[in-house]
């Protein structure tokens, strides 16, 4: 039957168990064994009873058969039957074959009559007539199940062929579980390939509960969540920009390390924009290529496209490259095109290629870095210089006795199309002495700054290699303590008090250009930044103390991060001098205040703050609050609040819960309390049965930096089953909401409790 491996004559070993009490040896066509069933003793039969030379597979040594009768024909055909009520049954390697009665010819072709059924590894099939001979395998009015992948249905015919695989005509195909066929494909023929777990269907209708509501020519799918080539979960939707769209992706399974997407989508207002994403990942390292292209947009009149080139490669003599460029065909692609508000109001584009090359002593750099302004109401002088190229050169040498000197240069070229540019030169010699032992160290240092700057388009008068000079000295120390708490020393609480002083001298660096340089965000890693610039082209004077404590909680066992605290502020001894242009000369004795709180899993809640407060003015310059309760990962509520003084003042809200066992909400809202307006709101719903799932979104949000909504509202329909990667809608709201995940999985640890 279906899966019986045969090629070559084989012994078989038979028991065959008649009925009544007819006497061994009775020539009647039976031969009876009752006997040998209490003794346990087998009969050899002849081997012409189950050959055949269809199959690929090498022959078991012995098939297993128990029937009530054999009998044995002039044509030397032979049949196994059993009692009525009663299955003959045979049974090798894995095999089971069962029915009412089996007849095979003298060329070895078996024929089962009557209702079977038959069951290997893979597949167990129930028929009404079935048969096995040099062409294969097949079974007429048949139900199948396959045992290692969702799958089932029913067939008029099932054929196995000569290399495996399995044909189905007049199918019906799904992977709902049994009674349950919410969803099925109805195709006139399918092709199951079980080896390579793909399946083929042809002249194919899919039914929703019964109803037809879409017809395939053709149509393949997996067998298994392996990844594999196929088409993936369309989406459709409509949007008061693009009119209605529909996407529909493809996937490839180039290799074990290669694939490609290939994602067209049709807007209707405008026409088709092909996507793809190519992935590579060899021993080298991996590289990712995204490109769009549309070849006409019917609303601008013009081919709209864009390209993104994300790789990390590893070159011989240890040198590695790095690439990350990005283009658009218009600076209006985003707000078009581009579901996300973050990405519509993107201003600049990088275009990044950096070769290094790191040794026990040096490391060596060369980078080439230029942008893409993408807002045109941008003057000329706010625009981002290119470095074409940087040269950067770093090494590092340490002794047993705690010394270690450090040794940085670079050269860069600054290039734009308006203003002043040219080279800067920077070289930056350190010593310093470490003592490290436990729970503390110190650490003071020397260090001296050298600039030097080769300029062109400067005005009349001006010098055009002005230069900078200027030593600096630290002193770093920090305690490192720690003890076990709770219940049988279960957490660890560690505490960390740090002090940094920096003393760097004023020089004036009024005549210097300001290529890159600019003010960070205060933060803790700002605060004991030993320059309060970001850049080379300003070296800020400093007499200053700064002084910081973190504490942690942690699992003794796991390591597991419950709470991290961080608080931080500096001093001024002087009054620094040195500013950017336009900069007005910070004149307080004290720095922002600075918190960072992070609390996880507190009785299911969670806590995020950063603030940043001006004890001089008594105000916050910028804070971010976020809190999230979370059930798991498709049951969690996010509330956020972002402030920085000035430029934005906002709330975020975002969850999804699950109402019923089978319905989940979502949405996100993002409010603007600077503008008065919300910036992105959507709301979506999902149902899941066992096998098919259906989303709905609605979303309003900004899509144009002049602050332009856009409405859309977009649908997702799966079928589990016929896709081989996890859903796009998945990742649209992995990236919305913190923290969630499509299923409800477990905890990965025990949350912190009192």
């Amino acid at each position: 039957m279906l899966g019986l491996p045969m090629s070559r004559p084989l012994a078989i070993v038979l028991t065959c168990l008649c009925a009544g009490s007819r006497a061994l040896g009775a020539d009647d066509g039976c031969t009876p064994v009752g006997q040998s069933l209490v003794s346990g003793a087998q009969l050899e039969v002849p081997t012409q009873l189950l050959r055949a030379t269809a199959a690929r597979a090498p022959l078991p040594e012995s098939v297993e058969i128990v029937a009530d009768r054999l009998e044995r024909n002039p044509d030397g055909s032979q049949v196994l039957s059993a009692e009525p009520g009663g299955d003959i049954e045979l049974r090798w390697q894995g095999h089971t074959l069962r029915g009412a009665r089996l007849e095979a010819d003298a060329n070895g072709n078996l024929r089962i009559d009557g209702h079977f059924g038959f069951e290997d590894p893979a597949i167990r099939l129930e028929g009404e007539h079935g048969s096995y001979g040099a062409s294969g395998a097949s079974a007429l009015d048949a139900r199948f199940e396959l045992l290692q992948h969702p799958g089932r249905g029913e067939a008029h015919h099932i054929r196995q062929t000569e290399n495996g695989e399995l044909e189905l005509d007049d199918v019906r195909y799904t992977t709902c579980p049994k009674d349950r066929a919410d969803w099925q494909l109805q195709s006139r023929r399918i092709t199951l390939n079980l080896e390579q777990e793909r399946g083929i269907g042809r002249d194919t209708q899919l039914r929703l509960k019964g109803v037809p509501i879409l017809y395939v020519p053709w149509i393949s799918f997996p067998l298994s969540e392996r990844r594999q080539t196929g088409l993936l979960f369309p989406t459709f939707g409509t949007s008061s920009r693009n009119g209605v769209t529909l996407t529909v992706p493809w996937y490839w399974n180039i290799a074990p390390n290669r694939d490609l997407t290939l994602t067209p989508m049709i807007y209707s207002r405008r026409g088709i924009n092909l996507g793809s994403e190519l992935r590579l990942l060899e021993r080298g390292g991996a590289a990712t290529l995204l490109v769009n292209l549309m070849p006409h947009d019917r609303l601008s009149g013009t081919t709209r496209d864009y390209q993104r080139l994300d790789a990390e490669w590893r070159l011989p003599t240890a040198w590695r490259l790095n690439i990350d460029a990005a283009n658009v065909g218009d600076v209006h692609y985003f707000e078009d095109f581009s579901q996300s508000s973050q990405a519509s109001s993107t201003v600049f584009l990088p275009q990044r290629v950096a070769l290094s090359r790191s040794t026990e002593l040096w490391r060596l750099g060369a980078e080439a870095l230029q942008f893409q302004t993408l807002d045109e109401t941008l003057a000329a002088l706010d625009r981002p210089y290119a470095q074409l190229p940087r040269l950067s050169a770093r090494s590092r040498i340490e002794t047993d006795t705690g010394w270690r000197a450090l040794l940085q240069a670079e050269a860069v070229n600054f290039t734009r199309s308006t203003g002043i540019t040219g080279w800067r030169a920077n070289l930056q010699p350190s010593v310093d002495w470490e003592l490290l032992r436990p729970g503390y160290y110190i650490r003071p240092g020397l260090a001296w700054d050298y600039a030097r700057y080769q300029l062109s388009g400067i005005a009349p008068g001006a010098t055009a290699a002005p230069t900078r000079s200027v030593p600096q000295l630290t002193f770093d120390a920090g305690l490192q303590l720690e003890r076990t708490v709770g219940r049988d020393g279960g957490r660890v609480v560690t505490l960390e008090p740090r002090l940094l002083y920096v003393n760097i001298p004023y020089r004036d660096q009024s005549a210097l250009p300001v290529f890159d340089s600019g003010i960070p965000d205060p933060n803790f890693v700002s605060l004991f930044r030993t320059n309060r610039y970001v850049g080379g082209d300003r070296l800020g004077d400093a007499n200053k103390l700064a002084v910081g404590v973190t504490t942690r909680m942690f699992a003794s066992a796991s390591g597991r991060q419950y709470l991290s605290a961080t608080f931080g502020q500096s001093f001024n001894f002087a009054t620094p001098r040195v500013t950017l242009p336009q900069e007005a000369p910070d004149t307080s004795r004290r720095s922002s205040f600075i918190a960072n709180i992070d609390l996880r899993s507190y009785q299911k809640f969670s806590l995020r703050l950063d603030l940043a407060w001006n004890p001089e003015l008594a105000t916050t310059d910028k804070a971010q609050v976020a809190v999230q309760y979370r059930e798991a990962g498709n049951q969690l509520l996010n509330i956020g609040y972002r402030f920085d003084r000035g430029s934005v003042k906002q709330i975020d809200t975002s969850g999804a819960w699950p109402v019923s066992k089978r319905w989940d909400l979502y949405g996100r809202s993002i409010y603007s309390l600077q503008d008065g307006k919300s910036l992105d709101n959507f709301a979506g719903l999902r149902f899941r049965s066992d096998c098919w799932g259906l989303r709905a979104v609605m979303r309003r949000s900004v899509s144009t930096r002049s602050g332009q909504l856009e409405t859309g509202v977009y649908l997702q329909f799966e079928l589990t089953g016929l896709s081989s990667v996890g859903s796009g809608a998945d990742t649209f709201l992995q990236q919305s909401i913190q923290g969630y995940s499509a299923t409800k999985e477990s905890r990965q640890a025990q949350p912190f409790e009192p």
